[in-house]
């Protein structure tokens, strides 16, 4: 059965996106991503990591000094940095 459509308004990043995603195949690798995807957007909407912050309280703040929020940061850098250089070719 197939998956009812929506009806949206889209900026153009966000359809890029959407354009990204379909164009990847069918595949474990494309399930994987979009599974990557969800998790990254929960981890951007509830902050909070188990880290705690300088003060002693949970860090709460993605761009604190918290370890654990800096190695996602280090790990978003890496992959932005990436994808900059195989644009350029």
């Amino acid at each position: 059965m197939p998956e009812p459509t929506v009806t949206v308004a889209l900026s153009p990043a966000e359809w890029r996106l959407v354009q990204g995603m379909r164009s990847l195949p069918p595949s474990r690798l494309r399930d994987r991503i979009s599974q990557v995807l969800n998790e990254l957007l929960f981890y951007v909407r509830n902050p909070r990591c188990e880290g705690m912050g300088p003060e002693g309280f949970a860090c709460g703040d993605p761009v604190s000094t918290c370890e654990e929020c800096k190695e996602v940061w280090d790990l978003l850098d890496a992959i932005a940095d990436r994808v900059e250089t195989a644009e350029k070719g």
